[in-house]
């Protein structure tokens, strides 16, 4: 097991970039586990070994020490910075201990800003996915995302996996929220790289517009039209998506009102094991930055979450 503490870039196992995965293929780099050695981040590890298991692909477990100390390890400032790299170390490596038989993994630790720290490493040990946790505030009985998750679902190019549930098991089905943009097929792409197409529900909201009168509902047949031109949109959506050519389409459903709403109630009805979302689109579920509806998903999805961003024109 490779370990460092350092805080200069290091190479990892699996830095050779190989480029994309076939359809259900798997990912071809690194996973990196980001974890900030608390609770919330015991399920993330959880899915992470799971995945690099299942992929045959090496572990990366990160965690950062965001000056003055780290409030995980419960250490007074000021301290030793070196001594409180080995203590993080220490507890990487009994978390893993007796979990990670036959997979490559390196601890490492470094020193800085998480956010930044972690992106630079993914970047750098071309990772395939970055996996890390959510908290649960108990006193409302929701799921909050911390600073560093959200920074890194806003500017990191890897798509991020926020681990919710328990990982019992490979991931068995998703649903791929889309509103047909760029960003979303770059979703639909990280989707297909876990799961065959014929796992995956491509799911669409669309917004009727409002009657003659104000908040009044549209009739019957003008909601039928706009379903009609969503489901139109869907197929044109799939046969524009090179990596579905020559394979077993992906089901589609749409269903009218806001997106947040009716995702989060689809993902609950259908219990899917994981809700993938992409940023940078036209509207709806995307945004330069981290929009209200995708923050929504994270936050109030059922299930785990994997938040793709759209590479820069760049």
């Amino acid at each position: 097991m490779q370990i460092s503490s350092d805080s200069s870039s290091t190479t990892a196992p699996g830095s050779q970039d190989r480029g994309g995965a076939a359809a259900g293929q798997g990912p071809v780099g690194p996973i990196l586990l980001a974890t900030d050695l608390s609770a919330r981040c015991d399920r993330a590890l959880d899915r992470a070994i799971l995945l690099a298991r299942q992929f045959d692909v090496p572990l990366l477990a990160v965690h950062v020490l965001s000056p003055p100390h780290s409030l995980s390890l419960g250490a007074p400032a000021p301290v030793d910075v070196q001594q409180l790299a080995q203590q993080a170390e220490a507890r990487l490596l009994r978390d893993l201990h007796g979990l990670v038989d036959g997979i490559k993994v390196a601890v490492r630790v470094y020193t800085g800003e998480p956010a930044a720290r972690l992106r630079q490493v993914a970047e750098e040990e071309k990772c395939a996915l970055i996996v890390t946790g959510v908290a649960r505030d108990e006193t409302l009985g929701r799921m909050f995302l911390g600073t560093t998750v959200e920074r890194l679902v806003r500017e990191t190019s890897r798509p991020v996996l926020v681990v919710k549930r328990r990982a019992r098991a490979p991931y068995q089905d998703a649903v791929v929220a889309t509103d047909f943009s760029p960003a979303s097929r770059w979703a639909l792409r990280a989707a297909l790289v876990l799961l065959p197409p014929e796992a995956i529900t491509l799911f669409h909201a669309f917004e009727l517009p409002r009657g003659p009168l104000r908040d009044s509902s549209p009739d019957t047949q003008t909601a039928k039209g706009f379903q009609r031109i969503a489901e139109e949109s869907a197929v044109d959506f799939i046969n524009a998506t090179p990596a579905l050519h020559d394979q077993p389409q992906p089901r589609c459903q749409v269903a009218a009102g806001r997106a947040e709403r009716v995702v989060i109630d689809y993902v609950r009805q259908a219990q899917a094991g994981l809700l993938v979302a992409g940023t940078q689109g036209a509207s709806g579920l995307t945004g330069a930055l981290l929009g209200s509806v995708a923050e929504a998903l994270l936050e109030r999805a059922p299930c785990d979450v994997m938040v793709v961003r759209q590479p820069s024109a760049g």
